[in-house]
C-alpha cells in the first residue's frame, strides 16, 4: 500500500481525541497499560515475555468491524475508518455516541485471496448491548478469548513498517518453534498523529 493511506488515516484518528475517557480493567492489575494512554483497551493477561515479543491472553471482546479494500493509494483504509467513526459518532440504531477506544485493529488475510482485509474498533464491555450499525457495510462481532504473540515498536508506523515487523515476528516465532496462525496478519495502532513521543504500534499473530 502506498504511504499516503496510513497518513490520511492518522489524520482521521485525531478527530476522536476529544471524546475519550479511561475506564478500569484493561490489564492484569486493573489499570490500563501505559501504551493505551487515556483510552480504554481490551483486557489481557501477560502470559510470557520473550526477548523482543510477548504472549498475551485476551479476554473475549466485542468489536465493530468493516471490510477494507487495500487498494489504490490506501484510500480504502480511509473509507473503512470513516465508516467505523460514523458508527461511534451516532450512525447507529440508537443514535448513540460511543467513545473512541484503542487499538484500531486491521486484519490482513495472507492465504485466502477471496477475503478482504478488515478494520475494527474495540467496543467497551460496559456497552452491554451495542446498537446495530445503520451502514450495511458495518457489523458487530464478538471474539472469544484468544492468545496472541505481539511485537511492539515505536515511531510513526506506515504499512511498510508493519509488514517488516510482522515478518520479523514470524521469523522469531519460527526460530523458537512456537506454533502460530500464519494465515492472518494483524496490526494494532494506538496513537493519534499529534502524539510525538512514546508512540506505540503492534503486530499480532494468533497462537496455536
Amino acid at each position: 500500500m502506498n504511504n499516503m493511506g496510513p497518513l490520511l488515516l492518522l489524520s482521521f484518528l485525531s478527530l476522536s481525541g476529544t471524546t475519550v475517557r479511561a475506564e478500569e480493567g484493561a490489564s492484569t492489575n486493573g489499570e490500563f497499560p501505559e501504551f493505551c494512554g487515556k483510552q480504554e483497551c481490551p483486557k489481557f493477561r501477560l502470559v510470557q515475555k520473550y526477548d523482543s515479543f510477548e504472549l498475551r491472553a485476551y479476554e473475549g471482546t466485542q468489536w465493530v468491524t468493516t471490510e477494507m479494500n487495500d487498494g489504490f493509494l490506501g484510500f480504502g483504509m480511509v473509507t473503512s475508518f470513516r465508516r467505523l467513526f460514523n458508527y461511534i459518532s451516532g450512525k447507529n440504531s440508537q443514535g448513540l455516541k460511543i467513545e473512541m477506544t484503542v487499538p484500531v485493529l486491521i486484519q490482513y488475510p495472507l492465504k485466502d485471496t477471496r477475503r478482504n482485509a478488515t478494520m475494527s474498533f474495540f467496543l467497551s464491555p460496559s456497552l452491554v448491548n451495542p446498537p446495530q450499525p445503520q451502514d450495511p457495510a458495518v457489523y458487530l462481532e464478538n471474539t472469544p478469548p484468544v492468545s496472541v504473540y505481539v511485537l511492539s515498536f515505536g515511531g510513526y508506523a506506515l504499512d511498510y513498517d508493519y509488514k517488516k515487523k510482522a515478518k520479523a515476528l514470524a521469523e522469531k516465532l519460527g526460530k523458537q518453534g512456537l506454533s502460530f496462525d500464519d494465515s492472518v496478519r494483524t496490526t494494532a495502532g494506538y496513537n493519534d498523529p499529534f502524539t510525538l513521543l512514546n508512540r506505540h504500534n503492534e503486530v499480532w499473530y494468533k497462537a496455536k
